[in-house]
């Protein structure tokens, strides 16, 4: 944490529910100065040290057992007994559904209600990923779908690649990247907008701390490895099966290893977004939320006066402004012109204490302590 903050300061940011804090992790053996990128390795490496201390305190027995049940689905999935002599890929369309035997129709079916249960659960577990965590899940089976395309008539692709046969398979590839950029940047502008709703503070150097506290470079490396080990997986599994009655067990190994290992990684691209905004964000661009308001118009959110005193209870004048910023009448005699926290009344130009003082019991609180605290940082 950056030293000087006054105890005032910290008092503020109690409002907390997380057992330690991101500042508060060190490495026992950093990388050295001398090693390139010594720093931003530091940095990520305290990250996933973070991570992974709360992951080990919060995940229960709800997510070990889903992804129990996730690591069953794949395995039976992608292992069945004509894999291991190549199968026939000239058997397609009824004629390659009837030739499937009891016991791998019955595996089939075990594999798709094992899914099911699978995404059903990262739905419940994951109230504010929910639509992303079902995306996602969509975009790994485009990935599939993808490569299914790639090696339809080049079995050993990359290999001997024509442009002619790549069309397909990059469209997909093309439109799955999409979406992961835009789940990716909607993750990051609710961050920010969570930082600068939730931790407005006048001191520059709390406004810092707060917003390394919320640093997601750790995920963003995590998630961009999820969609790595995807594309191996994919690629491999599909390999595996492309090539005639030539078993490439090897290729088998590496589709089961990375799809398995992808599948915690995925729950922790779920996870730590919604424990670090809130059961009740929305997680969405910038661009998206400017759209919504627009097209619900201007008083679809009305100007939220609720606020109470966090000691008495009392009624105060502070309220939430469409835009999300905290606001409350200029503190000068005689001025009554709404000024948002942290900034200065355009009118008489006087500052805007983050702090509040309430007029009922004389208590001295943060401006965000005046509304109930749900948030999870």
């Amino acid at each position: 944490m950056s030293e000087g903050i006054s105890p005032a300061e910290s008092t503020e940011r109690e409002h907390t529910s997380l057992p330690f804090r991101m500042g508060d992790v060190t490495l026992s053996r950093p990388v050295p100065d001398s090693f390139p990128g010594a720093e931003m390795l530091n940095r990520l490496l305290i990250e996933w040290m973070f991570q992974f201390r709360l992951l080990r305190s919060e995940w229960n027995k709800s997510h070990y057992s889903t992804l129990v049940f996730g690591f069953i689905a794949f395995i039976l999935g992608s292992i069945s007994t004509e894999l291991f002599d190549g199968g026939d890929a000239t058997i397609t369309g009824v004629d390659g559904i009837l030739a499937i035997n009891g016991f791998q129709f019955f595996q089939i079916l075990i594999s798709v209600l094992f899914w099911a249960w699978f995404a059903f659960q990262a739905w419940n577990l994951f109230p504010v990923m929910r639509v992303h965590a079902i995306s996602l899940l969509a975009m790994w089976n485009g990935l599939v779908f993808a490569q299914v395309f790639f090696h339809r008539n080049n079995g050993s692709f990359p290999i001997a690649a024509q442009l002619s046969d790549m069309m397909e398979g990059t469209l997909i590839i093309l439109v799955v990247l999409f979406f992961v950029f835009f789940f990716w940047k909607a993750v990051i502008e609710t961050r920010d907008l969570h930082v600068e709703i939730h931790h407005l503070h006048e001191d520059v150097r709390v406004m810092e701390t707060e917003l390394a506290e919320h640093s997601l470079a750790g995920w963003t490396s995590i998630f961009a490895s999820w969609i790595f080990l995807v594309l191996i997986s994919s690629w491999a599994g599909v390999h595996h099966i492309a090539t005639l009655g030539e078993p490439q067990v090897i290729f088998l190994a590496v589709h089961l290893i990375t799809g398995i290992t992808s599948l915690p990684i995925l729950f922790i691209v779920l996870w730590y977004p919604q424990r670090m905004l809130g059961n009740d964000a929305n997680v969405r661009t910038k661009a998206a939320l400017d759209a919504s308001l627009e097209m619900e118009g201007p008083d679809a959110l009305p100007i939220q006066t609720d606020s109470k005193c966090p000691e008495c209870g009392a009624k105060s004048s502070l309220h939430r402004l469409d835009s999300g910023s905290l606001a409350h009448p200029c503190m000068s005699s005689g001025c009554t012109t709404q000024v948002v926290i942290g900034e200065s009344c355009p009118t008489c130009k006087e500052k805007m204490s983050s702090r509040l003082q309430c007029t009922s019991c004389g208590v001295n609180a943060p401006a965000l302590d005046y509304f109930p605290d749900q948030e999870a940082w």
